[in-house]
């Protein structure tokens, strides 16, 4: 979307939606394989040395409790949400850039040198991820929910228009925008992308 006011960079990776059900998945693994014991089932399938129906250690692994490493390259990113304000959504932009500033990284594209791609490296726990919602590729009703959104954004005295093919819109530069603008298009986001 042409609003200025958010910054866009390409965004790869997972969205937040399949980092909660892998963390879900990864955590009910993990509850599983702690309460799991040796065998299961009658008492005429188990062996009659020394079992019980106490679930038991099978082998003397890692300790209970402690933290595992996730392969998700999403885990720990901060989401944008659908409601996420402007002021929002800028704070979560403007820590990864200055990580990126701090650390080498790209400010604008993908990194192209070694020294850029370990600064992005360094920096992707801090890059935002984007509601799926508003990823074309991610969203097969994009267009149409984006059609509703530039209704409710005119019905609200904001002149907005459908660029050609239906992937944005932009706004009538010459008149000003109306007061309480960012809530307006925040609003107006939510009502038309939000799945019911």
């Amino acid at each position: 979307m042409t609003n200025p006011s958010h910054r866009r960079w390409p965004v790869s990776g997972r969205s937040a939606r399949a980092a909660l059900f892998t963390a879900v998945g990864a955590a009910g693994v993990v509850v599983l394989t702690a309460c799991g014991g040796g065998g299961s089932g009658s008492g005429s399938d188990r062996s009659s040395a020394g079992d019980s129906d106490v679930a038991s250690i099978a082998s003397p692994g890692k300790a209970v409790g402690t933290p595992t490493r996730t392969t998700d390259p999403d885990a720990g990113r901060p989401v944008i949400r659908l409601d996420s304000s402007t002021e929002e959504t800028d704070r979560m932009w403007d820590s990864w850039y200055a990580c990126l500033r701090a650390k080498g990284g790209p400010l604008k594209g993908p990194p192209t040198t070694s020294a850029e791609k370990a600064g992005a490296k360094a920096c992707a726990s801090k890059q935002p991820i984007t509601p799926p919602e508003l990823d074309p590729a991610k969203n097969p009703d994009y267009s149409d929910d984006l059609r509703v959104m530039v209704k409710c954004l005119n019905a609200h005295g904001i002149r907005a228009t459908m660029a050609p093919g239906g992937s944005d819109y932009s706004f009538d530069q010459s008149q000003p925008n109306p007061p309480h603008f960012n809530e307006i298009e925040t609003a107006c986001q939510v009502k038309a992308f939000q799945k019911k």
